[in-house]
């Protein structure tokens, strides 16, 4: 009897072990997902992270700064191109079909008012300028029959019906006349060119500039036969040019006609040309959501091309303020997930990649939105080493998960 108690004690104690044991088990256990987890959250919370040893601090010369803020007049900032405005531009062809017989201007040419650029002989021109000296002299002649029948039947010489009949005739042939002259008109010619004489026949038609400006663009050549619908020459007026640039729907307040802006291109990024608004759209593209907003630019030395990227800054009209926060423009690194920043870790040699959202450029600095406080200290130099290491370690994490 007493070994049977014993037995039972023995087996009572290893069960109560086994569950100590299995209750220790599922203790560290749940310790290690919990410690995992936190390791998890704390790696989300920190965002990616370089490694570097103090030789490759010293060899990529880092060098901090510290966020900003600073108060601003709030600054709109776009981006567009430079046109040549729309109504200082001439596509210059005849009104008649023709053959060029002279070129009297090239590409690149400055052109007056009238010059003319070139001649085209033309056989309909010539009819119809014959058919205006045709049509000239049987009006003179009709009026001249009518005059001497009016004069005949006021001292009764002749019948009346034959006065009337002269003065129809007359009337027939100077709207004949109008009319030859009128056609004369649409082809070009005009009223102190009128043929008054068979010498006056000439069939050559001049292709004259209707603006002063810059030939950007001749597409004929010698002998060639050219029509009413073909360009032979584009002429630009470039003393003032536009720039277009497309302004969001939530920032059209900030821009009124006649303000005042300041255009940047990348020919001159020293220089800024002034200009002002002269036309704000008046619709929303529904895509984009965004208004076209054209600015005028003086531009007498012609250094302004069409074609150029330009970035324009228009002031707040109502001069409101605003705080910002800075950072230098050589801290912020593009990723192909958007701009980042790198800032110190808690250990020595270790760097935070942060995700920003970054506003407009004011000279060496560059807004942050949204990803920094002021105070926060930032890589500036040495950063572009650290998107380095940090696309290496990204691509041996790579590796390793094959």
């Amino acid at each position: 009897m007493k070994s049977i108690l014993i037995i039972f004690s023995l087996l009572a104690a290893c069960k109560s072990g086994d569950k100590a044991s299995a209750s220790l088990a599922a203790g560290d256990k749940g310790h290690g997902e919990t410690g995992e987890a936190h390791e998890a959250e704390g790696h989300a919370e920190g965002g990616v992270t370089v490694h570097l040893t103090p030789e490759q601090i010293k060899s990529a010369s880092i060098q901090l700064a510290t966020v900003e803020t600073r108060k601003e007049t709030a600054v709109l900032e776009a981006n567009g191109q430079i046109a040549a405005a729309d109504d200082r531009q001439a596509r210059i062809g005849v009104r008649v079909p023709g053959r060029v017989t002279a070129i009297k201007a090239a590409v690149g040419d400055t052109v007056k008012k009238g010059q003319t650029l070139a001649v085209v002989e033309s056989p309909e021109l010539g009819r119809a300028k014959s058919d205006y000296v045709s049509a000239a002299a049987a009006a003179r002649l009709a009026k001249e029959n009518a005059t001497r029948e009016k004069q005949l039947f006021e001292r009764s010489i002749s019948a009346e019906v034959e006065w009337r009949k002269a003065e129809a005739e007359s009337v027939r042939t100077e709207a004949e006349l109008q009319a030859a002259e009128n056609r004369l008109h649409a082809l070009g010619v005009g009223d102190d060119a009128l043929p008054d004489k068979v010498a006056h026949f000439g069939s050559s038609l001049t292709a004259a500039s209707p603006i002063a400006g810059v030939i950007v663009d001749r597409d004929v050549t010698l002998g060639e036969m050219v029509n009413p619908e073909k360009t032979l020459f584009h002429v630009m007026d470039l003393s003032q040019v536009w720039l277009i640039v497309d302004v969001f729907e939530r920032d059209v307040s900030q821009v009124a006609l006649k303000q005042k802006v300041k255009v940047q291109v990348t020919a001159y990024k020293e220089e800024a040309f002034e200009g002002e608004v002269s036309y704000i759209g008046a619709v929303v593209e529904p895509r984009s959501r965004a208004v076209k907003v054209r600015i005028a630019l003086p531009n007498a030395e012609g250094r302004l091309k069409p074609g150029m990227f330009a970035r324009v800054s228009l002031s707040d009209t109502k001069g409101t303020e605003h705080e910002h926060l800075f950072v230098p423009v050589e801290a912020v690194q593009r990723t192909d997930k958007g701009p980042i920043v790198f800032v110190p870790g808690d250990k020595p040699g270790e760097f935070a990649a942060r995700s920003v959202k970054t506003g407009h450029e004011a000279g060496n600095s560059v807004a942050i939105e949204t990803g920094l406080s002021a105070g926060d200290q930032v890589v500036v130099a040495g950063s572009f080493i650290l998107k380095s290491e940090l696309n290496k370690e990204s691509l041996g994490e790579g590796g390793h998960s094959d």
